[in-house]
Order: structure tokens, then C-alpha cells, then sequence
């Protein structure tokens, strides 16, 4: 038996099976068998805009304690306001030239963040999938810029979903991480994300991102900014908001 047999067979010992004996599917239905997810696909599809809105209401109460701030603002007009204000209150943890690094999407696209930056210090470039220096501009960029596919209230959790022109890395690398959402694509709970998944599998990869990195790990000391993004805001596009607040969910953000 191969070291991954041994593994397997540890595991099902542990779980008082025969460790000798790979069990089939058949004696697992529970897991294996399909999910109906109708009730909950037609929840999110029929949600109200209210209903939206507490959902926005508990992922900014669970925000805080994941050192995480939240922007809820009426367009993205006041999301590129939110954005300069964030660049100006922020320095890179490396030198002291500013660059941003802007998922290709069409929501980023229309913020026009060069113009507002025409007259400042700051670059901005965008992760364009024909780009070959890409990888360099993430790692020189102290700020990235994202739009998740979904936002889950219960966690306040964004899920970042990998697709060409958007990589990954750009959540990941920089030491502060901007993620800007429509409030449509708020979600409940991770259930109703998975029937999502389930309707319609991600080609690439996908990050659960709940907060800026931390860890305990020394004297439970927390530290932040060890394995990811030191620092983590959430942009929240309320279009029917009747005032655009900024939320200070970590004290990051200046009022």
C-alpha cells in the first residue's frame, strides 16, 4: 500500500470503518448524493431589495471583528471617492510610490481611477490577460483592487473568483485589499453560495476572503498582514441608498 493507501486507510480507522476496505459512494448517500438546490436558488433570485439590505446590515456587524471596514455608497462614483480617500490615507509598506493594480472589469473600469489620480503621484494599472508584466505590476502595488462574484452576510466573506484579467493574486499580494461589490450579489449564508456553485461550476479557482490576513501564531499575539493583505475594505454599491455612509468597520478609514 502506497503512502496515500496508508493515509486513507488511517482515516477510516479513525472513523471506526475497516482500515483495509475503501468504501463506496453508495455507503456515503449523504455526501454523495445530489443536492435540490431549488428552494434556495429561487430565495436569491426572488430576494427583495429590503431584504438586501439587512443582509448588508449583518455582514457590516460581522465586519468588526474581522478588523474588516465597509463602504456602503449609493454609486460608483462615490465608490472612486471612496477609493482616493483610501489611497490617501494609506502609504506602501515598501518606498514610497503609490501604485494600484485594478482587476480588468467593467465596474472598475468606469471608475476611471487614472483621472482622479491625473494629478497626484499614483499609478494605476489594470491586470489586463495579454499583459506580460503583470506579475511584476501585482508585486510593485501596494493596493489591489477587486470585484468578487459574491459577498456572504453570515461571515462577511467575499469570494474572489479567478477568470482572465482577474488573477487571484491581485486579493493576495498587496498589502491592502479593496473589494467592490454590488449589493445584488449580497448573499445569506454560505449554503445559498454553495447552490450557486452547484448551478453553475467556476471554470478556475476561487478565494473565500473573510478580513485582512491574520494570525495568532507567536505568544497568540495578533498580527496582521503575515500570509496576505495587512489591510481590507469592502465597497458596497447601494444604488438605492439614500445616503452613502462611510461604515468604520475596523477604524481604518477616516470619517
Amino acid at each position: 500500500m502506497d503512502e496515500r493507501g496508508l493515509f486513507l486507510a488511517s482515516i477510516r480507522k479513525a472513523l471506526g470503518f475497516s482500515g483495509q476496505n475503501a468504501r463506496s459512494a453508495a455507503d456515503c448517500s449523504a455526501i454523495f448524493n445530489e443536492k435540490d438546490d431549488t428552494s434556495l436558488l429561487e430565495t436569491i433570485k426572488y430576494r427583495t431589495h429590503v431584504e438586501k439590505q439587512a443582509l448588508l446590515q449583518i455582514f457590516l456587524q460581522n465586519s468588526e471583528e474581522l478588523n474588516l471596514a465597509v463602504h456602503p455608497v449609493q454609486s460608483l462614483a462615490r465608490a472612486a471617492d471612496a477609493i482616493v480617500e483610501i489611497v490617501g490615507a494609506t502609504t506602501p509598506e515598501f518606498g514610497t510610490t503609490k501604485q494600484i493594480i485594478q482587476h480588468d472589469h467593467p465596474d472598475i473600469a468606469e471608475l476611471q481611477l487614472w483621472k482622479r489620480f491625473s494629478d497626484q503621484a499614483v499609478h494605476v494599472h489594470t491586470s489586463y490577460a495579454a499583459d506580460q508584466e503583470v506579475r511584476d505590476k501585482t508585486i510593485e502595488s501596494y493596493i489591489g483592487l477587486t470585484v468578487p462574484g459574491w459577498a456572504v452576510a453570515e461571515s462577511a466573506t467575499v469570494i474572489e473568483l479567478s477568470a482572465s484579467g482577474r488573477p487571484r493574486s491581485i486579493s493576495l499580494l498587496p498589502s491592502v485589499h479593496i473589494a467592490m461589490i454590488r449589493l445584488d450579489y449580497m448573499l445569506a449564508d454560505l449554503s445559498e453560495l454553495y447552490a450557486l456553485l452547484r448551478q453553475e461550476p467556476p471554470e478556475h479557482s476561487y478565494v473565500f476572503i473573510s478580513g485582512p490576513s491574520k494570525t495568532a501564531d507567536i505568544e497568540a499575539h495578533m498580527v496582521h498582514g503575515a500570509h496576505g493583505p495587512r489591510e481590507m475594505h469592502v465597497i458596497v454599491i447601494d444604488e438605492q441608498l439614500e445616503n452613502s455612509i462611510n461604515y468604520k468597520g475596523s477604524g481604518l478609514f477616516p470619517t
